[in-house]
């Protein structure tokens, strides 16, 4: 995370170093980013890099949490018009992100972000936020969703079946950002998915 000289910089200065790295890492994925490329672009001496980030993945993480966090709340604000059902709610959110990360402004930066997910969840396992930080997120997350629409008996079931639609969403825009000839066709299974997980398998009983 950004040191405190970074963040007591005016905000033109921030903001030009942040820009410098959006685009660097909109050119190349994470490994081939560099930091020269992004010092020369916004203007500053290396050292002074290193005053306000500790590398390169200090910085890229500072820019991923922030637009997590812009996700996260454009999640609830789903989760609230849909009356709290989360699984419109993420239906919602992956055509958002899909669409971002292959035609929004900024869409080589999601792609390449989106794309090295797995590589960051591995490497930078001290991102995860400390158990009590957990606990406060989901229960401001249960505070969204509709208990009335499902059978689970308690939160913590509620919480695993919210986890299972995020990781088949998640999966779904993956696949379609590394096969992009086969967007209609994995909109479709991505969306038979959702009712097998809304609906269930098994046959109701007579």
């Amino acid at each position: 995370m950004p040191s405190k000289t970074f963040l007591n910089l005016a905000s033109d200065k921030q903001k030009s170093l942040i820009e410098a790295a959006e685009r660097e890492f909109s050119r190349v994925d994470f490994s081939s980013a560099s930091i020269n490329q992004i010092i020369q672009e916004a203007g500053i001496p290396r050292g002074s890099f290193y005053m306000y980030f500790q590398d390169k993945e200090d910085l890229y993480f500072y820019i991923l949490e922030k637009y997590i966090h812009k996700l996260y709340c454009r999640l609830l604000s789903y989760l609230d018009e849909n009356q709290g059902d989360f699984i419109c709610g993420w239906q919602k959110l992956h055509d958002h992100l899909l669409h971002a990360c292959l035609q929004g402004k900024k869409h080589s930066l999601f792609k390449n972000m989106f794309l090295n997910m797995r590589y960051t969840t591995d490497r930078k396992v001290s991102l995860k936020p400390p158990k009590e930080v957990i606990r406060k997120r989901h229960e401001d997350l249960i505070k969204h969703i509709n208990k009335e629409l499902y059978r689970y008996s308690n939160d913590e079931e509620l919480l695993q079946a919210f986890s299972l639609v995020m990781l088949v969403s998640m999966s779904s825009i993956t696949y379609s950002l590394m096969n992009p000839n086969e967007l209609e066709k994995e909109s479709r299974i991505y969306n038979q998915k959702l009712d097998i997980i809304r609906y269930g398998v098994l046959r109701k009983e007579k």
